[in-house]
């Protein structure tokens, strides 16, 4: 139930509650927030229990939590909110190694996103916290109740990895992603003909722990992409964060290029977009592009590029995107895709790559 409330010209204005146990950067959080009239603060919490007891009281619209808190930690406060009360939640990460592991593990709780700090903690982007919140604020508390895949499903993998790439599927997420793609990768068959390209906003660092968690328990291997690796079958390789990934055609094998982002530019990095036409070009029709739940516009014109060389596109549905941003942009601009619940897009993949590779063998059987 949302809890808003006007400000003086009329607008809604998100109620927010902020835990965090240095009173310096709750001040510096309040601030960076409070900076849109459209967000109010309504309560600061110097510990886990004192968040937990205010999300309970206050029924706040959104809540920020650090990971590291005394009494009781993000993470444990994350799951208690999401067992009992489901609020949008974004994450405070410290840009390290252990904050991004538990990072990823409040994902998988049911944060919708998270902001990173400096190596020293005390600065983070204003601009995004805000931005993040706005979005956080949006989603449906019934959507942000996530439950892992059973590690049953994770079957023997098989030994040898056919060196001709096929297919290639390229799939496209952002806020929201690391959950639904938690509901996707892991249910693509061990004997799927085609390279799987992960493309998930997000920073560095972030994104080898999560090319680690889907690997542990996904029927395909998930490994984070390096230079040169070559574009080889039977895997999921994901983009790294921070870098933009292509496909380069090389005498033997095709194989990843990773550009690092330009400063000047305000796209997206890794870009979907960049990634998906890039392999257009290669692949053609023998390409599924993917995009799932995730803010703004990317993958529009990576969709397009794939559509005109005659692949298909696959979209997840607006009731269960946590944000449809990303996957509603597609639809509006009138690309042919289909349009499907999160739990039917695995199949969806297989079922594109199969037709995919029966075209093939007709046309050549001809």
């Amino acid at each position: 139930m949302i809890h808003r409330v006007h400000n003086h010209r009329g607008g809604e204005v998100l109620r927010v509650v902020i835990g965090e146990d240095s009173a310096f950067m709750r001040r510096l959080i309040v601030d960076a927030l409070e900076e849109d009239p459209g967000i109010e603060v309504i309560g600061e919490a110097a510990d886990g229990r004192e968040a937990l007891r205010m999300v309970v009281e206050l029924r706040p619209d959104c809540v920020t939590l650090d990971l590291e808190m005394p009494r009781m930690d993000g993470l444990e406060t994350l799951r208690y909110i999401m067992g009992e009360w489901p609020t949008p939640v974004v994450i405070l990460s410290a840009h390290t190694e252990s904050g991004a592991r538990t990072t990823f593990d409040c994902l998988e709780a049911g944060a919708v996103d998270f902001v990173t700090k400096t190596r020293r903690g005390s600065v983070f982007d204003g601009a995004e916290l805000r931005s993040k919140v706005r979005a956080a604020a949006s989603v449906d508390a019934a959507k942000v109740r996530f439950e892992p895949p059973a590690r049953s499903m994770k079957v023997a993998r098989r030994r040898a990895v056919s060196t001709d790439p096929c297919h290639a599927v390229i799939i496209g997420a952002s806020t929201g992603g690391p959950q639904a793609l938690m509901e996707v990768v892991p249910r693509l068959p061990a004997d799927l003909e085609a390279a799987v390209v992960v493309v998930q906003h997000m920073p560095p660092n972030f994104t080898r722990y999560m090319a680690e968690r889907l690997d542990a328990c996904s029927m395909l291997p998930v490994i984070e992409a390096e230079e040169g690796m070559p574009v080889r079958p039977g895997q999921v390789i994901v983009a790294p964060g921070g870098m933009h990934l292509f496909v380069q055609e090389r005498r033997t094998c095709p194989a990843f290029m990773l550009l690092a982002r330009n400063r000047f530019q305000r796209t997206a990095c890794p870009s979907v977009d960049f990634a998906m036409t890039s392999f257009s070009s290669l692949f053609g029709e023998r390409m599924t592009a993917v995009v799932l739940t995730g803010m703004g516009k990317d993958g529009v014109s990576g969709c397009r590029a794939v559509r005109a060389a005659g692949g298909g596109v696959i979209c997840q549905n607006r009731e269960t995107s946590m944000i449809f941003g990303m996957p509603g942009a597609v639809v509006a601009s009138g690309i042919r895709c289909e349009l499907l619940p999160l739990p039917e897009i695995a199949r969806a993949v297989t079922r594109s790559v199969n037709g995919a590779a029966a075209r093939e063998a007709c046309d050549e059987g001809r």
